[in-house]
């Protein structure tokens, strides 16, 4: 089974802003020379630490495509259980899941919540466990129902999901509303209450807080049509503000990414040779050994 990884939506934004990396390199913020030259040595590091750590930093939307749904693990045959894990963890949400079945029509497969236990749910369908940090989710038929028959031709299984520990959304709120306003920006009601890139999530708005402090809260509730409510109102209106919509980064990789940026620059260039060990210890601990 061959299978195909793109990104098809990149990041927002990069973690370690271009205003710390000229804080450690003590170049003034108002010398902005060499400031495109130092946005492409924090890109090249954020994605040196994605490719070898394996993961994904900032929220980003991949297309995952196969060649047909996994085989039975050895280590389910004796339960017949096929699962099969999404790269690039941490994992937010599935978008969609697609195939190419024995007639050669494309089919969305629909996920079962109920894990196999509604008899009223499709047939064929998708259970998931979503894991949690570096570790992947995994995907599966649901339970005791096989995966659907397709037809054998190149790529007949797609996946869209998104994933990263979380990323810039431009957002409004009114005082005393926990309704959040953010053109442009849906969530996935067919994920939620399940999904780690919906429910639950965490959001920082700054200027929505009491006072005009950061508002710090998470998504308690998403409506059939995507609209978001927060489990906090907002104490101080906000129009078009940059909120963070996830986990925080680690300290490990944004230190991680600091560090390489500078080996970048200092080298002229970006090079993987003479890395300073700390760079090696600080990835190491976000290295994914699974997907």
């Amino acid at each position: 089974m061959s299978e195909d990884l793109r990104c098809i939506a990149q990041p927002a934004a990069e973690p370690v802003t271009l205003a710390q990396f000229k804080g450690l390199l003590r170049i003034p913020l108002a010398d902005t020379s060499r400031d495109s030259t130092l946005t492409l040595f924090l890109q090249a590091a954020r994605e040196a630490f994605e490719g070898y750590c394996r993961i994904a930093i900032v929220t980003q939307t991949w297309l995952y495509r196969l060649d047909s749904f996994p085989g039975i693990s050895p280590r389910y045959d004796r339960n017949g259980f096929p699962q099969f894990p999404l790269p690039r963890p941490p994992f937010q949400s599935v978008d969609w899941i697609s195939y190419v079945d024995t007639g050669g029509v494309v089919q969305t497969l629909a996920r079962d919540t109920s894990y196999g236990a509604n008899p009223a749910a499709p047939f064929y369908g998708y259970q998931m466990q979503p894991g949690g940090g570096i570790a992947p989710a995994w995907i599966s038929a649901p339970w005791a129902r096989p995966n659907p028959p397709q037809r054998m031709v190149p790529a007949n299984t797609l996946i869209q999901f998104r994933c990263g520990y979380g990323g810039p959304l431009t957002v409004s709120m009114t005082s005393g509303s926990a309704a959040l306003a953010a053109p442009g920006f849906a969530f996935n009601p067919d994920d939620a209450p399940a999904m780690v890139g919906d429910v639950g999530t965490p959001i920082s708005i700054p200027g929505a807080g009491a006072a005009s402090a950061a508002l710090l809260s998470h998504v308690a509730a998403v409506d059939g049509s995507g609209n978001a409510t927060l489990a906090v109102p907002a104490a101080t209106s906000v129009a078009a503000a940059t909120a963070w919509l996830g986990d925080p980064v680690p300290y490990k990789l944004q230190l991680g990414i600091l560090f390489l940026a500078q080996h970048f620059h200092e080298a002229g260039a970006v090079l993987d040779i003479d890395e300073p060990g700390v760079i090696e210890r600080l990835r190491r601990y976000s290295r994914n050994l699974v997907s």
